[in-house]
């Protein structure tokens, strides 16, 4: 027998699909990025030897000046060649596809059987995405700044070369896991946002806060997850890092979401109570018992 739509096993069952699927993404990119980065460290020695700066005097100060003045272009065009460019511009076309094929079948799983994204819907996705890869674009002009910065201030305090590498390298390694960040963010805000375009926009519309529960789920997601609330109540949220809690969940590259309920599921009644979903509570027992 078929199971009855809007239960808590199949929504829960598509939640964690949905994560996976939203990791899996994350994972990828994380592999290119970090190609991407080692890439742009192998053409630094030639960028900081353009000049000779092996050869600059303390005196040499329009040889000095003239570094200065190239060494942040170079630095910004190896991020480019490296492929840092390519990998922001890639990031939120097909790749998302299945991300937002996990959400609408989480939707359709809490109740929805017709969800499915319109032609208007999927032009606002993509004008979304196209938002997310100029934030992703502009980390590469971050990430720039801080590596000039870097090079002058090793220039300019007598440093050799092998001292400054070694601090343009700490910086690439710092870098990763920001945009890391910023992209396993994004991707789980369009994801949300695949929520927000089909669902009810009235304020007493119930959702479920639903998602993985283990070692990584943040304080936030784990006071939260499993419970339901309406859409008021979740825009009375504060997670105490970025809104609206709607989109952006726990926070930074938060794996959960507020699904909304049909008027047939039976997670309803847990509105208004101090209950949560009783599979997510067994999760929750479990976490606290390995901790």
């Amino acid at each position: 027998m078929a199971e009855k739509r809007g239960t808590a096993p199949a929504i829960l069952a598509a939640a964690e699909s949905a994560a996976k699927a939203a990791d899996r993404l994350g994972e990828a990119f994380a592999r290119e990025l970090r190609q991407v980065l080692r890439r742009t460290e192998r053409a630094l020695p030639d960028i900081l030897a353009a000049n000779r700066l092996d050869l600059l005097g303390e005196g040499d100060v329009a040889s000095r000046a003239l570094w200065r003045a190239a060494s942040r272009y170079q630095i910004r065009q190896a991020l480019r060649r490296a492929g840092f460019d390519a990998l922001a511009e890639g990031a939120y076309g097909p790749a998302l596809d299945p991300v937002v094929r996990k959400v609408l079948a989480l939707r359709r799983a809490s109740g929805f059987t017709d969800a499915q994204l319109t032609p208007n819907q999927a032009l606002q996705l993509e004008a979304f995405g196209a938002i997310y890869r100029l934030d992703l674009l502009g980390e590469g002009d971050v990430a720039t700044r801080a590596l000039w910065r870097a090079a002058v201030r090793g220039v300019f305090g007598g440093s050799n070369v092998r001292v400054i590498l070694d601090e343009l390298a700490k910086i690439l390694d710092r870098t990763e896991p920001q945009i890391r960040t910023l992209y396993d963010t994004s991707v789980s805000v369009l994801g949300r946002q695949v929520e927000s375009l089909q669902a009810s926009d009235d304020p007493t519309t119930l959702f479920a806060f639903v998602g993985p529960v283990d070692s990584v789920t943040r304080p936030w997601c784990l006071e939260h997850v499993g419970r339901v609330y309406t859409r008021a109540e979740i825009d009375a949220l504060n997670n105490g890092q970025i809104s609206p809690v709607f989109l952006t969940g726990g926070g930074y590259a938060c794996r959960h979401v507020f699904i909304e309920l049909s008027r047939a599921s039976e997670l309803r009644d847990l509105h208004g109570t101090d209950e949560r979903i009783p599979e997510v509570q067994v999760e929750l027992k479990a976490l606290k018992g390995a901790a």
